[in-house]
């Protein structure tokens, strides 16, 4: 039997019409196969100082009214390693962002099992419960205001485009329901209602099980890197503050973007121009 391996070389994401690109592809391609762990980033991706300046760049105007309108939206993102600091950015935006803040508190209880030790329900009191924030769930509190994006956080309606990973802006905020317009895919510009749910984590490193109800969103100004992948925007900033710590996020996170001149980066205050990356070459063909 003959096999005959097929490799991807041309960067289809980035805009070929600019010659400047091609050279960026380039380095793309050694970030994403070369072992070598401090990567200089070139001096065409931009810099910023602070959080507040990362924002600011990648969300101009963030503050004014009106001006964060649905194409303004998907052409946008901040990108960061770890959810402590997706979350933190996500509510720095939120209270930048003009309009009145509507807060949403979940319902979290342990999950019936009967195989489940009933002395585990006195030592874990719903106090506990709501302070966890699993991979997966919506936090116990969930602010939002009219017109910032969010992100769904399970498949409700598929055919609908209400799935895993679709963007959305909040277009209405009521006490059970939330109405939104759909962002991503082909249902962009349809209007969609979102219903609070019951949720359950996926993996859990807790001695027990349980169970949150809550709308199944998330803030969507920031994500992390794993869960931008397969997205192209116009204009990205990477939050390299923590460095990435697993197989290719580096190269998934600057190449989001179609063109090499629209990339933002935060470095720590240590860092000059460099960062580190992580590429195990045994898992490459």
């Amino acid at each position: 039997m003959n096999i005959r391996v097929l490799t991807l070389s041309l960067n289809m994401r980035l805009n070929t019409t600019d010659p400047r690109n091609a050279t960026f592809a380039n380095f793309l391609m050694e970030v994403g196969t070369n072992p070598q762990e401090v990567v200089h980033l070139p001096t065409t991706i931009g810099r910023c100082q602070d959080l507040n300046e990362l924002l600011s760049t990648v969300y101009p105007q963030l503050g004014v009214a009106n001006v964060s309108t649905p194409t303004f939206l998907t052409e946008r993102t901040i990108l960061s390693a770890r959810n402590d600091d997706v979350n933190a950015i996500n509510g720095t935006a939120l209270t930048i962002f003009p309009g009145n803040r509507y807060t949403y508190l979940a319902a979290d209880k342990m999950s019936e099992d009967g195989g489940m030790d009933r002395s585990i329900t006195n030592r874990y009191p719903n106090e506990y419960l709501n302070s966890l924030d699993p991979t997966g769930l919506p936090p116990f509190k969930l602010e939002l205001k009219v017109g910032c994006p969010i992100i769904l956080l399970r498949n409700i309606s598929p055919k609908d485009g209400l799935c895993n990973g679709t963007r959305m802006v909040v277009v209405r905020c009521g006490t059970r329901i939330i109405e939104v317009k759909i962002l991503t895919g082909d249902k962009f510009g349809h209007l969609a209602f979102i219903p609070r749910i019951s949720l359950s984590p996926s993996s859990s490193d807790f001695p027990f099980h349980m169970t949150r109800r809550q709308f199944p969103v998330r803030l969507a100004y920031a994500m992390t890197i794993n869960k931008a992948q397969g997205q192209s925007v116009k204009f990205v900033g990477v939050d390299l503050r923590t460095p990435v710590f697993s197989h290719g996020q580096l190269y998934v996170s600057l190449s989001r973007c179609t063109s090499f001149d629209r990339i933002n980066v935060l470095l720590p205050e240590e860092a000059i121009d460099s960062t580190t990356n992580i590429v195990y070459p045994e898992v490459l063909l």
